[in-house]
């Protein structure tokens, strides 16, 4: 399988960004971090890593499709189902069937589709010459509770699963159309993972030397972390536990559809650990115990000032992401996919279906002291019509930032907030 790049400017990957922008400056360089954590500790992780990940592959390699697990909406959502939990947490992505009836997510398919074609001259979407993704309100659903945080008590903690309705997106693909502009990446964030404090102690025992103890459903520092430290498209401000998105169509692999690496913890620790190590000079690069420490060239590889994290086979070799990015098994409307968000994914570059690929991107977040200040400012923006501050700008690429001029209230068949339940309203900001 060919791994796509998401960006021809962004094929270098020895190409580094200085660790001052935007009026941030970032406070360790990697010489800093590697001081903070040991030579020793760092190095023992990176073998551990490489070693379990070696795992990973031949897992993922043997069971294929099978290593993302499918669930009906009612295992998905029973009560102390530990079983089917541990499935979820562990591959960090599910399919979960059946949340709409086939018949009601078609007809919204049809209503979109009229809805766009009502409001064309304002619908704004990127790419901006073949509109596939359009910029509109969608809803949630909660998987939150598959988090903890030891930070809080247990009544805190049940306040924070409760979900906010964070706008995403919807796209409609149209059959033949190639996509190269989401590659194997990974969101929330580039180069704030490490810069900033709070984000860098979510991997606090992945630096330390124990990549074994890494939680990747610890919010204790993660809700307070700032992954849109460098304000740009790609990057949400807001934690999004899980991203998802609902089929408003068929979709089957070859068609346009999401593929992911079903596996968040070891990926997870590799990525954390790349910046740290330089691959051996003789060329093997598969033994992880001939690379060394590299704190000289300061460079964060597949990381960008306005992108998300990239990987690919030449900066995040040991993930072999020929064999184990895998399209997701076929959707069906009302079906949706939920990945956790440091999972790496791409979205297969072409279509080959004769039908359009519609989704809803319903991401899951929850009710964090940041997520609930984000959505407060939101529903002010929501009354005026006025695109939400993670998605003010159009594109969000280099440094041509084009601020939308885009009004929901204005187009036609918006839907009159009046007629949202108290609870929906809630969740969009009213009285947060």
């Amino acid at each position: 399988m060919q791994i796509v790049n998401p960006q021809k400017r962004m094929l270098d990957l020895r190409v580094g960004y200085s660790l001052l922008y935007l009026g941030y400056v970032i406070l360790y360089s990697l010489v800093g971090y590697i001081t903070e954590y040991g030579t020793s500790a760092l190095y023992d992780a990176w073998v551990k890593t490489c070693t379990t990940l070696a795992g990973v592959t031949a897992r993922i390699q043997t069971l294929g499709i099978a290593s993302i697990p499918i669930l009906s909406y009612e295992e998905a959502t029973l009560p102390n189902n530990e079983d089917v939990r541990s499935r979820m947490k562990a591959a960090g992505c599910f399919i979960i069937g059946g949340v709409i009836p086939t018949e009601g997510a078609a007809q919204e398919f049809e209503e979109l589709q009229a809805f766009i074609a009502d409001n064309k001259d304002t619908v704004t979407g990127w790419p901006a010459k073949s509109i596939a993704i359009y910029h509109l309100f969608t809803l949630q659903r909660s998987l939150n509770s598959l988090w903890g945080d030891l930070s809080c008590s247990p009544k805190e903690l049940e306040a924070e699963y409760e979900t906010i309705l964070y706008p995403d997106g919807i796209r409609i693909r149209a059959p033949g159309q190639e996509f190269l502009g989401l590659g194997p990446h990974i969101d929330a964030g580039s180069l704030s993972r490490w810069a900033d404090d709070e984000y860098r102690r979510t991997y606090g025992s992945i630096l330390s030397g124990k990549p074994e103890d890494y939680d990747p459903y610890d919010m204790t520092h993660r809700k307070s972390a700032n992954p849109g430290m460098c304000p740009s498209g790609p990057h949400s401000s807001v934690l999004r536990a899980f991203q998802g998105w609902t089929a408003l169509t068929p979709c089957k692999p070859g068609e346009g559809g999401l593929m992911v690496v079903p596996d968040i913890k070891t990926v997870t620790a590799y990525m954390i650990l790349r910046p740290f190590f330089k691959a051996p000079e003789d060329g093997d690069w598969r033994d992880p115990e001939k690379w060394e420490i590299d704190g000289e060239n300061g460079w964060f590889p597949g990381t960008y000032r306005w992108g998300s994290q990239l990987l690919s086979p030449a900066s995040h070799p040991h993930l072999f992401l020929e064999d184990t990015l895998l399209s997701v098994p076929e959707m069906q409307p009302g079906n949706t996919v939920w990945w956790h968000a440091d999972m790496c994914h791409a979205v297969e570059p072409t279509h080959n279906g004769r039908l359009p690929a519609s989704v809803c991107y319903i991401p899951s977040s929850p009710s964090t002291p940041s997520n609930l200040s984000y959505i407060r400012k939101h529903w002010k923006d929501l009354v005026a019509g006025n695109p939400p501050d993670d998605y003010k700008y159009l594109d969000g690429t280099g440094s041509e930032l084009v601020l939308s001029k885009q009004n929901e209230r204005k187009m036609k068949g918006a839907f009159p907030l009046d007629a949202l339940r108290a609870e929906r309203r809630r969740g969009l900001g009213e009285g947060v």
